[in-house]
């Protein structure tokens, strides 16, 4: 399967924690405080062990600016951020619409139409009622520029929307010229095809990304993941009964994923994968902590503040691992 996904072999796509080298760095996230040419997430910092995420390569990376969008490239690999001021009583969809549509293009542009990964950070998401809601509006915006674009649901790539209590619209993209290989949840039903009930527009997001690695590893990008079974919240108030049934669907798609890719070392984390946990209520995250590192021990894992795109979910989880 991984045979017809893009190839990383050339730049030996890696992620690590900690900070390394800028040549050598496609991409860094600094997840416990700002650093100068690391992305953000505008996150209060929790706690944990990962501080710092980067996506390291092999080869050499060019980086400039071109208007609002900053951009990173080694290889076939090119890394997208874009930043703008986004008012947490406005309505998102246009500048969503528009941030998505110069992003798109410029990939496009750079011979680097496909999608592996996707993260997106606004404030007050859960803002507004019914169909005004912040996410929703963020969703029709998202899925607007995608459409325009001619991006169909076999295009879509692991991702992750979370709300933020900075005024600012962050938005990354990691893109290439070939797709990675999408895996979906048996658990959850594809975000893709929410019924109406969620939005006049379903979430346009893969549950996740696969990768083929240097020496014939697989990188396994996981999207944000919470306490939905089908396409319906459970334990709603509940933080530990979400967690568990988080767990589960981090299990089932694990499984899916190291049996659709023929790799059965990615059937469970390990010391190699990286864990970016959100937490609405800054006071479960000592809780979670101990039960995460209970169940994967060895795994890296940050703990950010933040709140879920649907306002009855109190945990979700973001990963990336290797085998």
């Amino acid at each position: 399967m991984l045979d017809e996904a893009v190839r990383v072999d050339r730049c030996g796509l890696k992620v690590e924690p900690g900070r390394r080298p800028d040549e050598r760095a496609l991409l860094r996230f600094a997840l416990d405080a700002p650093r100068a040419g690391a992305a953000g997430c505008g996150l209060e910092w929790l706690g944990g062990d990962l501080g710092e995420e980067s996506w390291i390569v092999e080869t050499d990376v060019r980086s400039g600016r071109s208007g609002d969008i900053d951009w990173r490239r080694a290889g076939d690999l090119l890394f997208l951020a874009l930043e703008r001021t986004d008012d947490p009583a406005a309505d998102p969809r246009q500048a969503v619409e528009s941030a998505y549509e110069h992003l798109l293009a410029m990939a496009d542009e750079a011979g680097c139409r496909q999608l592996l990964r996707a993260w997106n950070y606004l404030p007050a998401i859960n803002a507004g009622e019914g169909d005004g809601e912040r996410y929703r509006r963020f969703c029709l915006g998202r899925a607007a520029a995608l459409e325009q674009a001619g991006y169909g649901a076999g295009e879509l790539c692991a991702g992750t929307a979370i709300g933020s209590d900075e005024p600012r619209l962050r938005i990354y993209l990691l893109c290439a010229p070939s797709a990675g290989v999408n895996i979906e949840n048996p658990r959850q039903v594809s975000a893709y095809h929410y019924p109406r009930r969620y939005g006049p527009r379903s979430p346009s997001f893969a549950r996740a990304t696969a990768l083929a690695g240097p020496d014939g590893s697989a990188l396994l990008m996981i999207s944000g993941t919470a306490s939905v079974v089908g396409h319906r919240t459970v334990h709603a108030g509940d933080a530990a009964a979400q967690l568990e049934e988080l767990i589960r669907n981090l299990e089932s798609l694990l499984a899916e994923s190291a049996g659709k890719l023929d790799r059965p070392g990615l059937a469970t984390f390990d010391e190699t994968s990286l864990l970016r946990v959100y937490v609405r209520r800054a006071a479960d995250w000592p809780a979670v902590e101990r039960r995460l590192a209970e169940r994967w021990p060895g795994v890296r894992l940050a703990g950010l503040r933040g709140d879920v795109c649907r306002s009855d979910l109190l945990v979700e989880i973001e990963a990336v691992s290797r085998s």
